[in-house]
């Protein structure tokens, strides 16, 4: 796995972003990310739609292979760690969490985590209803218009399209970032992009296997 990086300050934090859509907090020894999304294909393939099984378990992999590069102790998912309702895939966690048993690993609940209540004494997830806030940051499920706080959210999967030539386009997700907010790209690899048209006050980092890329006030 190779991993790029790109540090920066957010309310006098030091935070590194990075092209496999995580954001570590080195002083809080935090890996953060969002939706996640486990279940998702094996939700589709109960409606009759043909997805591969290994999604989660690949993004699972990814997880686990970026803890270990950071030696994170403390994880924190800001919403949709699971898609719909607990079935095989979803219960990969508890063979994720074996290989990790002292991490801290907490959940912002976003609006796909109904029912994951069920999987706190499986995995020893500490969920927050609401929001978590940590040195003054707000950790959120949806991005907030509450310009009076830092807040650090998920939720809308932001991607970019890049002109390429002759005529083509090249999407990638990407983090927004402003002076006061920071909204992640989707974790999972089986998502759409929102590739909508990128508010004034954010700059783009858009990722991908091999570079984590700054475009500033992109359109």
């Amino acid at each position: 796995m190779n991993v790029h990086e790109q540090r920066i300050t957010f309310n006098k934090q030091q935070l590194i972003l990075n092209n496999q859509r995580t954001i570590f907090w080195p002083d809080q020894n935090m890996l953060i990310l969002s939706d996640l999304h486990l279940g998702k294909a094996a939700h589709f393939r109960k409606h009759g739609i043909a997805i591969p099984s290994s999604a989660s378990s690949a993004d699972l992999h990814t997880l686990a292979d970026l803890i270990d590069h950071y030696q994170a102790t403390r994880l924190l998912v800001v919403g949709d760690l699971i898609h719909a309702g607990i079935n095989q895939e979803v219960l990969l966690l508890e063979e994720f969490k074996q290989k990790f048993p002292n991490l801290n690993f907490h959940l912002v609940i976003g609006n796909h985590d109904r029912q994951v209540k069920e999987l706190t004494k499986e995995i020893g997830l500490i969920y927050h209803t609401d929001k978590l806030e940590l040195e003054q940051i707000h950790f959120v499920h949806a991005p907030t218009i509450d310009s009076s706080s830092f807040t650090i959210s998920g939720h809308i999967h932001p991607g970019v399209s890049i002109k390429l030539p002759p005529k083509k386009h090249l999407r990638l997700p990407c983090f927004w970032v402003s002076a006061r907010q920071i909204i992640l790209p989707a974790f999972s690899k089986f998502t759409g992009l929102d590739s909508r048209e990128m508010p004034q006050e954010y700059e783009c980092y858009a990722v991908h296997d091999e570079i984590i890329l700054p475009l500033k006030n992109h359109r």
